[in-house]
C-alpha cells in the first residue's frame, strides 16, 4: 500500500509541477483551476500517506 500511496504522490506532485509551469508560460485562467486541482490532489495524498505511515 505504501508503493501506490508513493507512486500516486509522485504522479501528483508532477502535475503540479507541470500544470504550474503551464499556467506560468500561458496565463491561461482554465490551467489555474487545473493548478488548483493539482495541488488539493497532493495535500490529500500527503495526508494519506502520512496517516499509512502512522499506522505502521
Amino acid at each position: 500500500m505504501n508503493q501506490v500511496l508513493k507512486w500516486a504522490f509522485l504522479l501528483c506532485v508532477a502535475s503540479l509541477v507541470l500544470n504550474g509551469l503551464l499556467y506560468w508560460g500561458t496565463g491561461n485562467q482554465e490551467v489555474l483551476i487545473n493548478v488548483y486541482c493539482a495541488a488539493g490532489l497532493v495535500v490529500l495524498s500527503t495526508i494519506g500517506f502520512l496517516s499509512a505511515r502512522k499506522k505502521r
